[in-house]
């Protein structure tokens, strides 16, 4: 996203150095963010930024009154908020997460997308699996994507795929809908949804959708354009295109 620009980017638990420390729930990870800002002085951000299961977390941080964020750019999140059928999806993929997760910890499964906002079949090799994520999200991306998964604790899949399945939806006055874009490729499974829910809940804000990219792949495949963009943004200069 280049110079000028300070950038606080959190490790959620169980992810990047944190995968040590189990997660518990999208409210206890935006509980955590809050303490850190507000214990340092910081309640007003230019942009706030969240992506996949970083976009159910970014919902539960909006309910601090204290904090405000001048633009918010939402990528991928989940509308899943509970009912029969995200009860029951919850429940089964839950299930075939944690199956999953113990034959990635011995070297056999993974998902062969996202870990929770898609519910794709898994693969059993590991490097056909990470060839497989190669295509969508690069080389680099996918053996991270593959490791991150193995680590993670079965009482953390458990927990990340309840609140993906379970999201609270925050109330957003006008003005901040306003700020407000969710983005989706538009072969993402979680589009469907959100292009029912977001003018129902959030009629003011921006529906972005990437043609010919799947689950947060335009970030991952075009990162420097995609940093840019949100450089933009964060500048309040961003372009009026919403193709």
């Amino acid at each position: 996203m280049g110079p000028g620009l300070r950038f606080l980017v959190p490790d959620l638990s169980a992810h990047g150095d944190e995968a040590s420390a189990p997660y518990v729930s999208a409210a206890a990870e935006a509980g955590a963010i809050h303490e850190w800002l507000t214990s340092h002085g910081i309640r007003r951000l230019s942009l706030g930024f969240a992506a996949s299961l970083g976009g159910v977390i970014l919902f539960e941080l909006l309910r601090f009154p204290d904090l405000s964020f001048d633009r918010l750019f939402i990528e991928g999140v989940s509308f899943y908020s509970g009912g029969p059928v995200a009860r029951v999806g919850g429940s089964i993929l839950s299930r075939v997460m944690v199956a999953k997760h113990r034959k990635a910890r011995v070297g056999g499964s993974i998902l062969s997308r996202m870990m929770v906002a898609k519910h794709r079949k898994a693969v059993r090799d590991p490097e056909a699996g990470t060839r497989k994520l190669a295509r969508l999200y690069g080389e680099e991306t996918a053996r991270s994507m593959v490791a991150s998964f193995a680590a993670m604790s079965e009482d953390s899949v458990r927990a990340i795929v309840h609140d993906c399945s379970h999201v609270s939806l925050p109330p957003l006055s006008p003005t901040t809908q306003r700020r407000c874009t969710f983005a989706y490729g538009d072969k993402d499974s979680d589009l469907r949804l959100a292009r029912r829910v977001i003018p129902r809940l959030y009629p003011e804000a921006e529906l972005r959708v990437w043609p010919g990219s799947g689950h947060c792949e335009r970030m991952s495949r075009d990162s420097v354009a995609y940093g840019a963009m949100l450089r933009n943004v964060a500048l309040c200069s961003a372009s009026t295109d919403r193709s």
